[in-house]
């Protein structure tokens, strides 16, 4: 699985912008704070193959559903925050939705990979049982 070979590679390429100007945008509103766009690029490339990634490691213990589903989690929230960071400063409540949507969407994410160390074990590991 060559996914971490595709992680490091973003990080390092994304990295590199973000030591320049190139990707700089000033939110104003945010009292003129520098955000680099790169970072949350960045992260959008790589969590969800992160999240893929456990899902192979499971093999065919862990249904294929999961394998759409847990990176479409990871980018959601990832997007819903950048959104929050671009717009959440002109109208507070997109912010608030924002936030709770990703809490939300972040609890499921945990249960799911809290489920695919269960499935995969058989039911003898899990977060607050077994031997690891």
């Amino acid at each position: 699985c060559f996914l971490s070979t595709y992680v490091g590679f973003f990080s390092a390429f994304f990295n590199f912008f973000q030591l320049t100007a190139v990707d700089d945008v000033i939110l104003p509103a945010a009292g003129n704070f520098t955000l680099d766009l790169a970072r949350p690029i960045e992260w959008m490339m790589t969590c969800p193959l992160m999240q893929l990634s456990l899902v192979l490691m499971g093999g065919s213990k862990i249904p294929e559903y999961r394998r759409y589903v847990m990176p479409s989690f990871s980018l959601a929230i990832l997007i819903l925050g950048t959104v929050g960071a671009f717009f959440g400063d002109q109208i507070f409540a997109i912010k608030v939705v924002c936030f709770f949507v990703s809490c939300g969407l972040f609890v499921l994410m945990v249960y799911f990979n809290r489920l695919q160390v269960i499935e995969y074990s058989n039911g003898q590991e899990g977060i607050l049982q077994g031997d690891s």
